[in-house]
């Protein structure tokens, strides 16, 4: 195989798997939405599970109900907080 021909796959590979390609909130409007449709996932998953994975869920949830109430008053939020409250849910 041509090196020409791996190097434009290899480029491609570079620009996906950036963390700059995925679309993340860039604004405060921006950032309350995305954890509004977070945690209305988190609400339904917390209703169809049981025990820990359970106590887990609603663990993250209360991260981002704080999170959430946080931003909307117009508090400052601790960006580790922030970013917690985005991660895949856990369980």
């Amino acid at each position: 195989m041509k090196l020409t021909n791996i190097l434009p796959a290899i480029g491609l590979v570079v620009l996906f798997s950036s963390s700059g390609f995925a679309q993340e909130p860039t604004s405060k409007t921006e950032l309350i939405t995305h954890l509004e449709e977070v945690q209305k996932d988190c609400e339904w998953k917390t209703r169809n599970l049981t025990g820990g994975p359970k106590g887990k869920m609603l663990l993250h949830k209360r991260t981002m109900d704080d999170v959430l109430e946080q931003l909307k008053a117009g508090e400052p939020v601790d960006p580790k907080k922030i970013d917690k409250a985005l991660e895949v849910h856990p369980g």
